[in-house]
């Protein structure tokens, strides 16, 4: 056994994995830019190699199916699965999260919402999901975040059926007297110091790779899809919890940035064997998944592609 195989087995035994989650990440990574439609047999055969069967395959799908995150077609005794309207929805908010190659610039506006008139049970799912958007709650009916988009979380107040009953304003940054106590705010609203704990984890678990894919090990197809799902599985899990507070917020010693250029470094190696393993395994209702279109090629500033090229400049 080779060392690569070895640190992936170390990492699937790591924590607990759930089934619905790891394929929610297969499908983000993998599919969403191919289509987002693959046999059942492809996704037992791509996960068959770290260590789960067919059932767990069909359990996770069944659930993904009935919580309205994936489709299924069945043609004749073959069942393909597809990302749904919620699904696409979904992954590709996650998608801006997961795959951007530096914070963007702040320039000192905060989003606040202060809801009216909710029940208890919307107002807990609402929050839910603006926490996963970045939002930290300053009071029980106000939340604040200085990195979203009014048309963004707009967009997802609609969805959410709430848009009428939540009042948003646009602020800016606090007097000079105020940055104390903003500091220990922001600390208690994001809970940053449990955030860093889970960068730092990630950091212990992925930074002994890179020595092993610069040993030259072979990188075989398999082994660049299982150490690239995993990857992404590990840092999706943490990253989509971070607010991505501008720089100014974050406390001394934050290790989002260096999880995230660890993420690059390893994600940009694998990627090529990645893409082929998928290619291989993947088999949609009339054949062979599709080429992943020019925005996955931006993933992460720039993949890279056949001949050394990069489509880091490229748009749909």
């Amino acid at each position: 056994m080779s060392k690569i195989d070895t640190f992936i087995q170390q990492a699937v035994s790591s924590v607990p994995i759930s089934g619905t989650s790891l394929i929610a990440s297969l499908y983000g990574d993998s599919l969403l830019h191919r289509g987002g439609t693959v046999w059942l047999g492809s996704l037992a055969a791509m996960l068959e190699g770290l260590g789960f069967g067919e059932r767990f395959v069909r359990t996770a799908l069944f659930r993904l199916n009935k919580e309205g995150w994936l489709d299924v077609e069945r043609i004749g005794r073959r069942s393909f699965y597809r990302l749904s309207d919620k699904g696409q929805r979904l992954t590709r908010r996650a998608e801006n999260k997961i795959y951007r190659a530096e914070t963007p610039a702040w320039d000192g506006t905060w989003l606040l919402l202060l809801s009216e008139g909710l029940d208890r049970a919307t107002l807990s799912d609402v929050k839910k999901q603006l926490i996963w958007q970045g939002f930290g709650t300053l009071a029980p009916s106000l939340m604040a975040s200085p990195s979203q988009k009014m048309a963004d979380v707009q967009s997802l107040l609609h969805e959410a059926g709430v848009a009428e009953n939540v009042i948003c304003f646009e602020a800016h940054s606090p007097l000079a007297l105020s940055r104390a106590a903003l500091s220990a705010r922001v600390e208690e609203c994001w809970q940053l110091t449990e955030q860093n704990t889970m960068y730092d984890t990630f950091i212990q678990l992925f930074r002994p790779l890179l020595p092993l894919l610069r040993e030259g090990d072979e990188l075989t197809p398999e082994r660049g899809f299982q150490i690239q799902l995993l990857l992404i599985h590990f840092y999706r899990r943490v990253v989509l919890k971070d607010p991505l507070l501008p720089e100014e917020l974050l406390p001394a010693h934050w290790l989002g940035g260096s999880a995230r250029q660890l993420c690059i470094n390893i994600y940009q190696r694998v990627a090529p064997a990645a893409l082929a393993f998928v290619s291989e395994k993947g088999e949609t209702p009339v054949g062979e998944l599709p080429a992943p279109g020019s925005l996955f090629y931006q993933r992460f500033g720039g993949l890279p592609v056949s001949e050394g090229r990069s489509y880091a400049s490229v748009s749909d």
